[in-house]
C-alpha cells in the first residue's frame, strides 16, 4: 500500500491523507459507490484529489472514507464533478468515529485555504453505511446543511410494479401496453442516437442538457456494466429512454430521462420505469433511485414530484453540508 502524505492517530484509529492523481484504489471494508470508486473519478477532469481514509486496529482495509477536490474559489468540496460524494463507511463505524476522520480532515485543509468546505452527501436512501453515525458526526464536526432536497426511490419487492402504483398510472400502463409500446434494455445503445434523444427532449422543455455527446460515450463505452440505456418503443420509433446508472449493486439511479411530448397522453415513462424496476427484481437490486426534482433554476418542480409518488416513490433527503472558516 501506498504511504499515504498525512497521519492522524486517535486510540486504535488512524486516519491517512492520500494527495494523488491518479487516485488509487485502497482496499475498504464496504463496497464503494460508483462514483467513489478510482476508475471513475480518474476519468474525470479534475486532476487533483485529497483522500482521507479511516482505519481500525492496524488493519490494512479502511471501515471509512472520504474524497475532496479543491475548487475554483479555494473552496474544498466532496466532491466536485460527480452527483455527491461524502463519507462512505462500514455499517458498525461510530459518530465519534468518523467525526475523528472529519476533524483530522479538517486540520489539514484548514491550513492549505480561507474558503469553505462542503460536503455533498448521496441521497440517505443509499447504503452509506451507518447513516445516524455519519450525519451525527457531521454536525458534531460543526457541519450544518446548506442544501436540502428531497430525493424520490422506489424500493424494489418481489411485488409486481403495478401493485406498486396508483390506480391513474396503472391505467396509463395499460394503455401503453394496449398501442403495443414496447420497453427493454438496449444491449448496444447508438451513442448519437441517445445524445439526440435526451438533448432534444430537453431543448423542447428549455431544458439544458449539461452533458456533451462525449461524456456519454465515455459513460457508454468505459463504464458499459453501469451505464445502461432503457428505452420504449412505438414499433422502432423511440417514444421514452433514460440513461441509468448502476452506483452500486443495490442502486438503480434513473439519471436521464426523455420522452416526446407527441406521447403524452400515454405517459411512456410509465411504462419505462416499469422496464427499469423489472431489471431491479431480474438482478437483486433493491433501490431504485428516482432523483431529485428541480428544474433549470434549481427549483422543485410538484408535477414531477407528484409522478414520482405515484409510482410508489419515498421520500428521503439528498443534503449538501457547509463549514466555513
Amino acid at each position: 500500500m501506498k504511504t499515504p502524505d498525512f497521519k492522524w492517530f486517535e486510540n486504535d484509529l488512524e486516519a491517512h491523507l492520500y494527495i494523488q492523481y491518479p487516485v488509487l484504489d485502497l482496499p475498504c471494508h464496504f463496497e464503494p459507490l460508483l462514483y467513489h470508486t478510482a476508475q471513475y473519478l480518474n476519468k474525470q477532469p479534475e486532476r487533483n484529489y485529497f483522500s482521507f481514509y479511516l482505519f481500525k486496529n492496524k488493519q490494512n482495509k479502511a471501515v471509512a472514507h472520504i474524497h475532496f477536490t479543491k475548487t475554483p474559489d479555494a473552496s474544498f468540496t466532496s466532491l466536485s464533478f460527480v452527483p455527491f460524494g461524502g463519507i462512505q463507511c462500514t455499517e458498525n463505524c461510530s459518530a465519534q468515529e468518523l467525526q475523528f476522520l472529519l476533524n483530522s480532515a479538517e486540520s489539514w485543509i484548514s491550513k492549505q485555504n480561507e474558503g469553505s468546505i462542503f460536503i455533498t452527501a448521496a441521497p440517505v436512501c443509499y447504503p452509506s453505511g451507518a447513516k445516524e453515525a455519519l450525519v451525527c458526526a457531521y454536525y458534531a464536526a460543526g457541519y450544518k446543511p446548506v442544501n436540502t432536497y428531497v430525493n424520490h426511490h422506489i424500493n424494489v419487492a418481489e411485488a409486481p410494479f403495478q401493485q406498486t402504483i396508483v390506480s391513474s398510472e396503472r391505467r396509463r400502463l395499460l394503455k401503453c401496453r394496449n398501442a403495443g409500446f414496447q420497453a427493454s434494455i438496449c444491449k448496444e445503445p447508438d451513442v448519437q442516437i441517445v445524445y439526440n434523444f435526451i438533448r432534444d427532449s430537453r431543448n423542447k422543455k428549455n431544458y439544458f442538457l449539461s452533458l456533451t455527446r462525449e461524456q456519454i460515450a465515455l459513460f457508454l463505452s468505459d463504464f458499459p456494466q453501469q451505464y445502461l440505456v432503457f428505452a420504449v418503443t412505438d414499433k422502432r420509433k423511440i417514444i421514452a429512454l433514460s440513461l441509468a446508472v448502476l452506483v452500486h449493486t443495490q442502486v438503480l439511479y434513473n439519471f436521464l430521462p426523455a420522452d416526446l411530448a407527441d406521447y403524452h397522453e400515454y405517459s411512456p415513462m410509465v411504462l419505462l420505469s416499469e422496464a427499469m424496476y423489472e431489471y431491479c427484481q431480474n438482478e437483486g437490486i433493491s433501490i431504485l433511485d428516482l432523483g431529485i426534482s428541480l428544474d433549470h433554476h434549481g427549483i422543485e418542480k410538484p408535477g414531477l414530484i407528484r409522478f414520482k409518488q405515484n409510482l410508489g416513490g419515498q421520500q428521503s433527503l439528498k443534503i449538501t453540508y457547509g463549514k466555513s472558516k
